[in-house]
């Protein structure tokens, strides 16, 4: 055997172990689910900061979990009053929706962002200058 063969079977049962300990795509999602859970409950205890953390482990596990996206963003848009963030993080959730009316997450970042839309001082017609 050379020491090329020898250096590279060692590598492969290596790889071989490592993989082993990585958790299987289930694993991971139920994982994700679970952070997206805590992240709900230290969102509704008002601990914003926290719920973030959560979030961001959830996305680490799965970057397309859409109720941990819609989460963040109503968490910048009712708890942080962040609207520039919640516009861009609804925005996300509807573009990983795949713009569908039919998906839950779809519809409610849009009512989301309707939300902002009307709550907000300025409209469209308040920007566009009157004729004189």
């Amino acid at each position: 055997m050379s020491q090329r063969s020898a250096v590279r079977d060692g590598i492969a049962r290596t790889i071989k172990q490592l993989s082993a300990l990585l958790p299987p795509r289930d694993e991971s999602a139920q994982e994700a689910q679970l952070y997206y859970r805590r992240a709900c409950l230290a969102a509704a205890e008002e601990r914003y900061d926290v719920a973030l953390i959560f979030c961001s482990k959830a996305l680490e596990l799965e970057t397309a979990h859409l109720p941990t996206r819609l989460l963040i963003a109503q968490i910048y848009d009712r708890g942080l009053n962040n609207i520039d963030t919640a516009i861009s993080c609804y925005r996300k959730v509807i573009a990983l929706a795949g713009y569908e009316g039919d998906n839950p997450y779809c519809a409610a970042a849009r009512a989301g962002l309707d939300n902002l839309v009307q709550g907000s001082k300025f409209t469209i017609q308040s920007l566009v200058p009157k004729r004189a």
